[in-house]
């Protein structure tokens, strides 16, 4: 795609929330890297406005969200996989474990940011007794729940790679055993002819997944 008013082409790449980590940051330095001549601009959508947006007027090139919506129209691409883990305030009865089941969360308040999609992980969550049911927070961002986490009013689950920054917040992890809990990153984007600069994209994509998973 290029812009009217520029010489040079510009990738429109939208971001659904619980998608940037480091995975993506490799992404974009390796896109810059191997096709400096191309500007990406960011988008940060629901993930309803990306699929709409690229579904319709053609808003977006691509996009990168943690949700796989099944589309005739779109082309759907799980890129890399993250294992989520739980997070807790150090000084904490559980940092005795080395890992944790999500059956020793039963008696703390759980803290859940709901765009870490997890099926299994929601599943075991609503097994557990109602009490235990009612203890389950939820937060709009994973700052929110470092917050709360840190103050010591609970735990929280989340992606190993987006606690592991967070050190300074006196922050703990322990992995999780009874899983696998992962989240997957999909990337999204409409049919396209050979060598596009979606497709492009979408090779670089997988370069950094492959490295990744090696």
């Amino acid at each position: 795609m290029h812009d009217a008013t520029s010489h040079f082409p510009v990738f429109r790449l939208a971001i659904a929330p619980g998608v940037p980590s480091p995975h993506l940051s490799a992404l974009l330095a390796l896109h810059r890297a191997e096709e400096p001549e191309t500007t990406i601009t960011f988008h940060e959508v629901t993930s309803e406005a990306l699929v709409a947006g690229l579904l319709h007027e053609g808003r977006y090139d691509a996009g990168l969200s943690l949700d796989n919506p099944t589309h005739v129209s779109l082309k759907s691409q799980a890129l890399w996989t993250e294992s989520m883990a739980v997070v807790m305030p150090v000084r904490f009865p559980l940092l005795d474990q080395a890992m944790l089941t999500i059956a020793d969360l039963r008696n703390y308040p759980v803290y859940r940011w709901q765009v870490e999609a997890c099926s299994l992980l929601d599943e075991r969550l609503a097994s557990l007794t109602p009490v235990g049911q009612e203890n389950i927070q939820r937060v709009t961002s994973f700052e929110m729940m470092a917050l709360w986490i840190a103050a010591g009013y609970g735990v929280g689950l989340s992606a190993q790679s987006r606690i592991r920054p967070v050190p300074e917040w006196g922050l703990s992890m322990r992995p999780l055993a009874d899983g696998p809990y992962d989240v997957v990153t999909y990337l999204q984007r409409p049919h396209a002819q050979a060598d596009s600069a979606a497709e492009r994209f979408e090779r670089r994509a997988l370069q950094i997944a492959r490295a990744d998973a090696a």
